[in-house]
């Protein structure tokens, strides 16, 4: 692992993690050790760097792990620490700077019974002193947690299928929900101005676009049979696989834009395997973000699957005219061998009745739909007011019983002194809501 310039190289065994510097590996420059070490997760970032270290359970003790600034490695010199009381693997995913993680603690065993794919419990940790669990509203599996590259924020897909998807700060607090659908992948491009909500593997491959600033969803389109995704370093197109082993038949790869449009389309022929894609040559600096754009009226309509019409009923089809075999007979109402039920063009009056009723029943219904749309809406947003306000007032509620505690005498831990020094913030966003 590189950082900057400083090289550092690290092995990790069973009991102990070593560090060399400039691929010298004569000398040990650091190490850390333990009764037993089940992982070592190096955070981006500049100086000063960071370790973290997971260290399982060991005769029914609690696991843990524990951040270190390089170099100081001693037990009482973690800068933030947490324990788990059963726990069968531990993996941390860092922001790009590497002063926030988020740490997925997966049990292989679901014990209440819930769900076939065990239990994950997530948690934040920060090189602040932080390790504060992450609240989900949903029970069930999670699918995925990822960084946006390009600011402090996360997303998270979570509970049973539809599941949902959320967006925290670094207060591990919701920002944003878009809602619930079948998804277990989240793609956010290089420049992390875009992100995709994909249901691939086991899902029909259905995939959502959204602006990641304005969180406005940009576009919907489905790739069937995708087991590979990979943004261009543009950050504006993709390229999608059906790859073998995971699927040996009707191996292909399409490039597309972010409108669904597909640019390039490969298929190998039957008796040859696609094993791998990548785009090649990325640049060492990524360019400038693409500018987002949703679809037009027109894409939108062109998107959508058309009613089925038959051959005869489309434009440039056959005709939908179809001559009558001559007997020399004179048949009632036929005029150049089509028979029509009305020789004359003139409509009857139960027919312009009818047609009347017809379009007034589609003008309510169209109103009807309009108001129970605006309705939806403002219920949602005092809902979700609703939900926020009392969060806060919890929030609320937890840094007075921490003043309380303090004031009792009790040393408070960094991360619960900080919680209290956001009362005057939590007060004022509290009163905003509350207008």
């Amino acid at each position: 692992k590189q950082w900057y310039q400083r090289r550092v190289a690290i092995t990790a065994g069973n009991a102990e993690v070593q560090f060399f510097l400039n691929n010298d590996f004569t000398k040990v420059e650091s190490r850390i050790q333990r009764d037993k070490i089940g992982g070592v997760f190096v955070p981006p970032g500049t100086n000063p760097y960071h370790v973290a270290l997971y260290v399982p359970s060991i005769k029914g003790s609690h696991a843990f792990v524990q951040l270190y600034c390089y170099g100081a490695f001693e037990k009482t010199a973690a800068i933030a620490n947490r324990s788990f009381a059963k726990v069968d693997s531990v993996d941390i995913k860092f922001n790009k700077t590497g002063k926030y993680g988020i740490i997925m603690a997966a049990n292989d065993v679901d014990k209440s019974g819930t769900s076939y794919y065990g239990q994950t419990l997530l948690y934040f940790i920060s090189t602040r002193g932080e390790s504060n669990q992450i609240i989900l509203d949903k029970n069930g599996p999670v699918y995925s947690a990822q960084w946006n590259p390009s600011r402090d924020e996360f997303i998270i897909l979570y509970g049973f299928m539809p599941c949902k998807a959320a967006v925290y700060n670094t207060k591990c607090d919701v920002i944003h929900n878009f809602g619930e659908n079948h998804y277990n992948e989240i793609l956010f491009n290089p420049q992390g101005n875009m992100v995709g909500l994909c249901g691939f593997g086991n899902l029909r491959g259905k995939m959502k676009f959204y602006d990641t600033t304005t969180k406005k969803m940009l576009s919907e389109f489905t790739a069937s049979d995708t087991t590979y995704f990979e943004w261009a370093p543009s950050g504006d197109i993709f390229i999608t696989g059906t790859l073998s082993p995971r699927l040996r038949q009707d191996n292909e790869f399409k490039i597309w834009n972010v409108k669904g449009k597909i640019l390039h389309h490969h298929r190998v022929d039957k008796d040859v395997q696609l094993w791998q894609l990548k785009w090649v040559n990325s640049p060492t600096v990524l360019p400038a973000p693409p500018i987002p754009a949703p679809l037009t009226s027109k894409e939108i309509a062109a998107a959508k699957p058309q009613a089925y019409r038959p051959p005869s009923s489309r434009s440039g089809g056959p005709q939908a005219t179809r001559k009558l075999i001559d007997h020399g007979s004179n048949l009632p109402n036929v005029n150049d061998g089509v028979y029509k039920p009305h020789s004359g063009n003139q409509v009857s009056k139960q027919a312009l009745k009818n047609q009347r009723k017809r379009e007034n029943r589609a003008a309510n219904k169209a109103t009807d739909a309009a108001t129970t749309d605006s309705k939806d809406f403002q219920a949602a947003v005092v809902d979700e007011r609703e939900k926020k306000l009392k969060n806060l007032k919890k929030k609320y509620t937890q840094i007075q019983k921490l003043k309380a505690q303090q004031d009792s005498g009790k040393v408070l831990e960094k991360n619960q002194i900080d919680k209290i020094s956001t009362e005057k913030e939590l007060l004022e966003e509290i009163a905003k809501l509350e207008v």
